[in-house]
């Protein structure tokens, strides 16, 4: 068949249809914003580089590209996280970072693929710090507590930890479990459990895969729930230095301040003055007792007593365990590290068995404790 005229008008006005759909109104020929090249061509060093990137990206991209949106997102918290981190958050700048932090859902596919090309558990304690940071708090109050680290002197867990830990656990993500399941152990065996940290148990029972680190840890959380804070104090059988015996029971009516130490602990020695110093603010209340408990075995003795000389710490009641081989104290109070503190109120009952050291930590507890 012949092209005639019209044809042939046909014809080319619908190529240069196709070709015109094929740059405007169809973007399928633009490529697209490729999101993990354009962090990784970056190694920020200061929060404005990391805040810069995110924005730049995110301008690029459609609001309807909700993956791309939470890649770059994932990258920002990291970089963020990794930038606070690595200065221990002593960087003035890192105050400007939390702001641009938005809300991630761990049991999204694109955040569980983010997390298996990093550290699961390190990428959760970015996102958290940065959150807990976007509602006021210091990074020292918002960092991870979990964790021992060699970047930051141990503190105590505090409200941030604790709802972090519901929140890993309230999700499904199972790479993250894994990764706080290791986590809890250090705690659980260093700081014991209080309600807080309990609450957590029906959520691990509940969410977390059977395994046998879920098995060890939901363990641990019973074991440890025995000398819970309120919990009535253990009152094994121990020794003073004549050998006559005594049980926390016999002080009923007195809080308890009790120094858990052994003569071969550094650290237990050189918190002898300060508990000396605090026993002094206290030594002409009727109503409180300050205790040394010696977990040296009964061979070491003549041990115990030279350090007691030698430290004048006759001042107190000092007792020892009085065994050979792991006390009934050591058992029923879990003692894997000393030195340790407990203190103990007037009904028996535990105000905590992980108190702080010596110092105005511990004296706050105290005063708290008598007044209650």
């Amino acid at each position: 068949m012949k092209d005639t005229p019209i044809m042939t008008t046909i014809i080319v006005s619908f190529m240069l249809f196709v070709s015109c759909m094929g740059v405007s109104g169809n973007n399928s020929t633009t490529p697209p914003v490729q999101v993990d090249s354009l962090w990784k061509e970056i190694t920020p060093s200061t929060a404005q580089e990391i805040i810069d990137n995110f924005t730049s990206i995110n301008k690029k991209l459609s609001k309807n590209d909700t993956a791309l949106r939470t890649t770059n997102m994932c990258y920002y918290i990291w970089h963020s996280g990794e930038y606070m981190f690595k200065s221990r958050g002593k960087n003035p700048d890192i105050t400007e970072l939390p702001g641009s932090t938005g809300e991630i859902n761990f049991d999204d596919a694109v955040v569980d693929s983010f997390m298996s090309k990093y550290d699961a558990a390190r990428f959760a304690d970015h996102y958290f710090t940065l959150r807990a940071m976007q509602q006021g708090d210091s990074y020292e109050e918002a960092r991870d507590g979990i964790t021992i680290t060699v970047f930051f002197a141990p503190r105590a867990m505090n409200n941030n930890d604790y709802n972090k830990i519901m929140q890993v656990f309230s999700c499904h993500n199972t790479r993250l479990h894994t990764a706080y399941l290791e986590k809890l152990k250090f705690p659980l065996r260093n700081s014991g459990c209080d309600a807080q940290f309990y609450a957590a148990r029906p959520l691990i029972e509940k969410n977390v895969a059977d395994s046998k680190v879920k098995t060890e840890i939901l363990e641990l959380f019973d074991i440890y729930k025995t000398i819970m804070p309120g919990s009535p104090a253990p009152t094994p059988v121990l020794k003073d230095l004549a050998g006559k015996e005594h049980t926390f029971a016999e002080f009923r009516g007195k809080v308890l301040v009790i120094d858990v130490w052994a003569t071969w602990c550094s650290s237990c020695l050189k918190g002898f003055p300060a508990y000396k110093e605090l026993y002094e603010k206290y030594k002409n209340n009727d109503e409180i007792e300050f205790i040394t408990v010696s977990t040296d075995r009964k061979e070491q003795i003549n041990s115990v007593k030279a350090v007691i000389e030698k430290r004048e710490l006759s001042v107190f009641l000092n007792l020892i365990t009085d065994s050979s081989e792991q006390s009934q104290f050591e058992s029923d109070y879990m003692i894997s590290g000393i030195p340790r503190y407990i203190i103990i109120d007037k009904e028996g009952r535990l105000v905590t068995a992980y108190a702080p050291k010596p110092g105005a930590g511990m004296e706050e507890l105290i005063t708290k404790t008598l007044n209650q």
